[in-house]
This record gives C-alpha cells, structure tokens and sequence, in this order.
C-alpha cells in the first residue's frame, strides 16, 4: 500500500478585497485590519483647499512686508546719501574759495562783518577772492546762487532743495586778536517725495588772509 503524503494547509489564508476604497486583511487571530486610502483620483476636501490657501496668505503677507520695507530703506538710504553728496559739494566749493579770501558782509568790504550767532546770522556772504574779485553766496528759491562780478550761477544741484543757507561771520574787526572765520549753516531736503530725506550739515572755515598785523 502506497503511502499517502499530506500536505499541510495553511491555517491563515490572506485574502485582500478592495470594497469601496478599503483594504480588507484577515489576520490570524480572527480580527481584520482596515486600510484607508485614498481612491486614484481623488482630489482634495474643501478644508484641505482652505487651510492651504490661508498657509499661502500668510506666506505672501510676511514676504511682501519685508519687501516693502526693504524697498522703503533703500529709497530713504539714496535720498539721503544724495543729499549729503550735494551738500558736501556746495560747502566744499564755498570753503575752497573762502580760505584765500577777505571776508565780509554784503555791500560793504572795507568795515567788519562780525554777525551774531546763533541768534542772528547772515544770510548772505560777501569775500573778495584774489583773482575772481569780488563773490557773493546767497540762497534763493532753494538752490544756491554764486555771483561773480555781476554773474549769478546755481552752483546746487536740482535733485535735491536747500531749505536753509546762513553764515556766522567772526574775527573780521582788526586787532581784535582773531581769526577771521566762517561757520556755514545748512539744511538740505531731497526733491523726492517718497521716502524724502533732510540733513542738517556744518562747517567752519578760516581765511588764511591775517586780518591783524602783530
């Protein structure tokens, strides 16, 4: 008698059906483990489609500020940078001219010029240089006038506008044991609108000329 061989069955057998979206696994022990997935296709919930967009709103919103405020910086940072070039053009060229010049007021070179600062000072400077003749430095609608001999020039810029051009005159009377010297006053303002940017600047410049003789 032939023997007989016996293949064991197995005790579990998996079985997977796919119901309506779902995963069906028996499991050994009897229970059954669901798979949720999403069916091929599907696109996304409204909640889904909200929460994205609200998490985007508030990306864009933070991004654009600093966009914004970043552009509004370099805006203020040119107009002032700017307005300090001009402004250390003008008083530059005023000291140059100065330093090799007899100082003072307006419509009179021959009497002392001493003004009294802070509380009143000139708004006009009279020197008279040793080869241009006589100079006059004025303001006027804003720009700065340089008058020479009867010649009147805008020596600032139309970028930006002096709202304020003085001058502290000290020193000029004789043998007063001074140094005849001139403290220039400025404010100047950026023509620009957006962002617009103001400085005040000050300098002090001494003639070289001896008004006293020791």
């Amino acid at each position: 008698m032939r023997p007989q061989i016996l293949t064991p069955k197995p005790s579990t057998t998996f079985v997977a059906k796919a119901v309506l979206g779902k995963t069906y696994n028996p499991k050994p022990n009897g229970f059954t483990q669901h798979h949720f997935c999403r069916k091929s296709g599907a696109g996304f919930t409204l909640v889904e489609t909200m929460a994205a967009f609200l998490i985007f709103s508030i990306i864009l919103t933070v991004f654009s500020s600093v966009f914004l405020s970043s552009s509004r910086m370099q805006k203020r940072a040119f107009n002032i940078q700017q307005a300090e070039e001009n402004a250390s053009y003008i008083l530059e060229s005023m000291a140059k001219e100065i330093r090799v010049s007899v100082i003072c007021k307006a419509g009179d070179f021959s009497n002392p010029c001493d003004t009294t600062c802070p509380a009143s000072p000139a708004s006009i400077l009279n020197i008279t240089h040793p080869i241009n003749g006589k100079i006059t430095y004025q303001l006027s609608g804003n720009a700065v006038h340089r008058i020479v001999n009867g010649t009147d020039s805008v020596i600032s810029s139309n970028t930006v506008d002096f709202t304020r051009l003085q001058f502290c005159v000290l020193g000029t009377p004789t043998l007063d044991q001074k140094q005849p010297r001139v403290t220039i006053l400025a404010s100047i303002r950026s023509k620009k609108t957006q962002q617009q940017a103001s400085i005040d600047i000050q300098t002090t410049v001494s003639q070289r000329f001896l008004s006293d003789q020791y």
